[in-house]
């Protein structure tokens, strides 16, 4: 990433498809400057997922297959050294898809915003 335009202040969102969120938190904090903004849009949902839903190949095509509960991935980022300064859920966010509409009631998934700060 070419650091000369300032970047290094807010790195592009890349957790939302990644396997090991964790690792991408950790990465973000130490790519960041103390200061640094992490801000993401991603899926998350308010009750565990099961395997049938995680395994679902329509559902991981929705982002729902990958979502991680709400609570834990505030730890996430906590856990690789940021402070999470707001969450914010985005309402108008639309799955298309009808068991996507379904598993979004069912286990409360939804798209939130998020900002963190490297102290």
């Amino acid at each position: 990433m070419d650091l000369r335009h300032g970047w290094r202040s807010c790195p592009r969102n890349r957790a939302g498809a990644a396997p090991d969120k964790a690792r991408v938190f950790r990465e973000a904090a130490r790519f960041l400057k103390s200061g640094g903004r992490l801000a993401l849009s991603d899926i998350v949902t308010e009750a565990q997922l099961p395997e049938s839903i995680v395994c679902n190949s329509t559902l991981g095509a929705a982002c729902i297959g990958g979502a991680t509960q709400q609570d834990g991935y505030r730890s996430l980022i906590e856990a690789a050294g940021l402070r999470v300064k707001a969450v914010e859920d985005n309402p108008a966010y639309a799955f298309i898809f009808d068991n996507a509409k379904g598993a979004s009631r069912k286990y409360g998934v939804k798209s939130v915003s998020l900002l963190a700060v490297k102290a």
